[in-house]
């Protein structure tokens, strides 16, 4: 199959990205040619992204669309945005809460505490209509209409069929009024890497890995660091917006404990992994999936993480998983210790990673929808 993946960057930027590249890399192994049509929006070393590619054209090009059989649509917010597609079938990927949540976080301004409602009334009573625009500076604002999001992603599903990164972030399209036969779901298993093992640190080391925005629960990491021996570190890799105000907090809370590494290659990864004793996914909205616990347990590291949203599909307490309430840094404390005195809990969250969370069986899970997709949209056309 000739298949299109539709993103905005050339380059490594998040999690979609990686989706993004990780999937066009195994679809090419498996014989089809995978193009990345892109708007121009740049990531880090888009060389190198740009090789994992069949080939790499701007959406606008004129032959961007030619022999494509389908699709697959990284981000979408509405219909008009894909109208330079024509008839070319797709399917829209709903990796976030952009479909579903004027402030895409899940969680309110005020208090911080997670939300799940659909999109209406209560958005306006909570002031999350208000969100930032960082396209216009760090302090721009603009007013998001949840009645016309909810319209627009109704619109969209009808459009395309969407497919979701978990359960919960489905079940938030269904509630926004998306028809429930409109939307599928492909957890974004990550693949495992072949790197060799490496050892862990000398010291209890925990790790957070992501970007550093609110939301991701960077804070709460920190101020656990409290509530746990001395001899605990935590490293943070990624980068962000709230770093300088996480590195204030780190130099009041944990002087000393807490080290700021920074954005880091893919291929790092895998070794900032191997050096942690327990990773940490301490969201603080309800993360659409959260595919570092996964790679956490493809390594043999436990994990802690925030107990809502896609998490709780891949948290199992007990096998070398362990969850707690969101926002309770005691309570993640309480986890860490945990996993720490549970002397097999790598190896059972390894075992769990391999029974459950195949990357090969996401893959024949995207490349039956692809098929699909196309298949569908031709008989359509007849």
């Amino acid at each position: 199959m000739h298949i299109a993946i539709v993103a905005e960057t050339v380059g490594y930027a998040g999690g979609l990205e990686r989706f993004a590249i990780d999937r066009a890399q195994a679809l090419r192994s498996r014989g089809h040619d995978v193009r990345l049509l892109h708007n121009g929006r740049g990531g880090r070393d888009p060389e190198r992204y740009s090789r994992g590619f069949s080939s790499v054209l701007h959406r606008n090009d004129r032959d961007a669309l030619a022999g494509v059989d389908v699709a697959l649509v990284q981000r979408a917010s509405t219909v008009a945005e894909l109208d330079w597609l024509g008839e070319t079938p797709a399917v829209v990927f709903a990796h976030d809460h952009d479909l579903s949540c004027p402030r895409s976080h899940r969680y309110l301004p005020i208090g911080r505490e997670p939300c799940h409602r659909s999109p209406g009334v209560a958005c306006v009573a909570h002031g999350c209509v208000v969100v930032r625009d960082r396209s216009k500076g760090r302090f721009a604002l603009r007013v998001v209409d949840p009645f016309s999001l909810r319209e627009q992603t109704i619109a969209l599903s009808k459009r395309y069929p969407l497919v979701a990164c978990s359960e919960y972030v489905r079940g938030s399209l269904v509630a926004a009024g998306v028809s429930g036969d409109r939307v599928g779901v492909l957890h974004p298993v990550p693949p495992p890497s072949s790197d060799a093992a490496s050892p862990r640190d000398p010291q209890p080391t925990l790790l957070v890995l992501g970007s550093l925005l609110r939301g991701k629960g960077v804070d709460i990491a920190i101020d656990a660091l409290a509530h746990l021996p001395r001899t605990t570190r935590l490293r943070v890799v990624g980068d962000g917006p709230e770093r300088a105000s996480l590195e204030a907090q780190a130099t009041a809370v944990a002087p000393g404990r807490v080290e700021f590494v920074g954005a880091v290659a893919p291929e790092a990864v895998v070794r900032e992994i191997d050096r942690a004793w327990v990773m940490l996914v301490p969201s603080r909205w309800p993360e659409p999936f959260g595919m570092t616990g996964i790679e956490a347990m493809q390594r043999a590291r436990p994990v802690v993480a925030a107990r809502h949203g896609g998490i709780t599909e891949w948290l199992r307490d007990g096998h070398g998983v362990d969850g707690f309430d969101p926002g309770n840094a005691r309570a993640l404390a309480d986890a860490v210790r945990r996993v720490l005195h549970e002397p097999h809990a790598g190896q059972s969250a390894r075992e769990w990673a391999e029974q459950r969370w195949q990357f090969d069986s996401s893959m024949d899970a995207m490349e039956s929808l692809a098929r699909n997709a196309a298949t569908a949209r031709k008989a359509d056309s007849k």
